[in-house]
């Protein structure tokens, strides 16, 4: 049991550098295979529910305390946690947050052993890899993370993604491992040319994908452009908190920081059509000030957009008629003196709402530093002209809403020709998450071949194409402007895109989903079988 044990955590070491910011992608083709023959050297005997949890949670412990490190970092700064209880916060995160692995190791060893699947290794690894993406994409993870995100950065193999997005990449990485387990367990050529052949597909697909793309980019190289200026002012936690809060100078500091760079922005010699300021970086309710100094701060704003001559998209904050807040995206044209407004709908738990908040409002006391918004509509597209007067519109997604492919899918079937994400990880630190939350947002443009611009407060503000590549980065921590050019959209709909169409946002991982469902319920069926008989031989001894 020992060396199994051993095993499972160098499949834990190998899945974690997988990932960003170690982003040795290639490991995950293996990931798993230490994990399985951590399983299969146990004796008969071993080989109990108990066991096999325990080997799977292993790798599961380790994925949360490799990738998710920095959530104690997180949780003190965002929720104003004490050390002790941040470090108790992330061990529950650790051991709850990953458990698809064990879960997906007990109907593994089941359906191998299935007197319809026993010997079908090829047949088997497909329903396994169609099942543990089903598994992990149902079960409830913060993040949404899954093995296909680690190829982020691999030009060909992640535009397969346009087909069933990350989780489809990952069905083909348990596919792999379970192949080339097989070819080194059994010492079988033939699920080492099924490991090839599948290979090449990703590899061709990858390769056609991008020679495409470059065809139609040649075709409209003329057409119009939308030139935006994202704004990366770097403002700290503390002094953002004490902005929020209307302490004069710190207010007046953030407005300064923002408008200067805004106004460097328009300086250029190509001036931008639009200037886009991160998530909440107007640190007040916008046109509806509560204060003095928020009404100071807004007549700063109005004051540099008198005689802008760009549009100013920028992250703030909202209120209705019954007094609740949003974290809120204003799309504002100073020439019309017209705003539009998009208000953020997928909160994110324990930094935007806690579960039963509104039913119990006592409970919004316990967590003083943390927000408590409204939810917002969902999915919306908002249009926004150059300075010819050629409309663009925009799908926006706030922070975490950027990880969700259902938001950004239904903003694409909406019209959008742009992907805007706008961000502030500040709270985050500069470990892992910067890295981890870009690497998670970049599958957007892949599923909706459209292209992205993401301003961020403190980095990693980017502007990426149809294909996932990052064009432009700013670095860390550092004030700047990322200069982005988009075009309307032209790039064929993607598979994923065109199926989404009739069976919604999330389609791929329903289908995983009740695949991995109705494995689980022959497993069951299977060991009710076998009991059944069990107790009829004994009942006749």
């Amino acid at each position: 049991m020992a060396i199994s044990a051993l095993l499972a955590l160098l499949s834990g070491i190998l899945y974690v550098l997988s990932f960003a910011p170690w982003d040795q992608a290639y490991l995950q083709w293996i990931a798993f295979i230490p994990l399985f023959y951590a399983v299969e050297r146990l004796r008969p005997e071993q080989k109990s529910r108990k066991n096999i949890f325990a080997l799977g949670f292993i790798l599961s412990f380790l994925i949360g305390a490799g990738g998710f490190y920095w959530t104690i970092y997180a949780t003190q700064q965002y929720g104003g946690l004490p050390y002790p209880a941040s470090v108790a916060l992330f061990l529950l995160f650790c051991i709850a947050g990953q458990l698809q692995v064990p879960i997906y190791l007990f109907l593994r060893e089941n359906l191998r052993s299935h007197s319809k699947l026993k010997g079908r290794i090829m047949a088997s690894a497909l329903l396994l890899g169609l099942a543990y993406a089903g598994i992990e994409a149902f079960y409830p993870k913060l993040f949404k993370d899954t093995a296909g995100n680690a190829f982020y950065a691999s030009s060909w193999v992640r535009q397969a993604a346009d087909i069933g997005g990350p989780f489809f990449l990952t069905t083909l990485v348990l596919i792999v491992n379970e192949l080339l387990f097989a070819a080194s367990l059994y010492k079988k050529i033939k699920y080492l040319l099924a490991t090839a052949l599948l290979g090449a597909l990703i590899a061709s697909y990858g390769f056609y994908r991008n020679y495409q793309y470059a065809d139609l980019k040649a075709q409209h190289a003329g057409d119009p452009v939308f030139r935006a200026s994202l704004i990366q002012a770097n403002i700290g936690d503390y002094l953002k908190v004490a902005a929020e809060r209307g302490e004069i100078s710190a207010s007046a500091q953030v407005m300064n920081d923002y408008l200067n760079l805004s106004k460097r922005a328009m300086a250029d010699q190509l001036k931008p059509d639009a200037i886009i300021w991160p998530e909440t970086a107007y640190p007040a309710i916008f046109q509806k000030p509560l204060s003095g100094i928020e009404m100071q701060m807004e007549t700063l704003l109005r004051g540099f957009t008198h005689d802008l001559k760009a549009s100013l998209i920028f992250g703030g904050y909202d209120i209705d008629s019954k007094r609740m807040e949003y974290n809120s995206l204003f799309f504002y044209d100073p020439q019309t003196q017209t705003k539009q407004v998009y208000h953020k709908s997928v909160l994110l738990m324990f930094g935007e709402t806690l579960p039963f908040a509104e039913s119990f409002p006592e409970m919004k006391s316990w967590f003083p530093t943390m927000g408590f918004f409204g939810q917002g509509p969902g999915p919306q597209v908002y249009e926004v002209k150059n300075q010819s007067g050629q409309a663009f519109k925009f799908a926006p997604s706030i922070c975490y809403e950027g990880l969700f492919t259902d938001h950004s899918v239904e903003g694409a079937l909406k019209g959008a020709d742009v992907l805007l994400n706008v961000t502030n990880d500040s709270w985050f630190g500069p470990d892992g998450e910067p890295y981890l939350h870009l690497a998670l947002t970049r599958f957007r443009t892949i599923e909706t071949r459209r292209p992205m611009i993401r301003a961020t407060n403190t980095g990693f503000t980017v502007w990426i194409d149809p294909m996932g590549n990052q064009l432009k980065t700013t670095e860390l921590f550092k004030p700047d402007i990322l200069n982005a050019e988009v075009q309307n959209h032209f790039f064929p709909e993607s598979p994923y895109l065109a199926m989404s169409r009739v069976f919604g946002g999330n389609w791929y991982v329903r289908l995983c989903e009740l695949i991995a469902l109705v494995a689980l319920i022959v497993v069951l069926l299977e060991r009710v079988r076998k009991n059944t008989e069990n107790t009829e031989r004994l009942s006749k001894l």
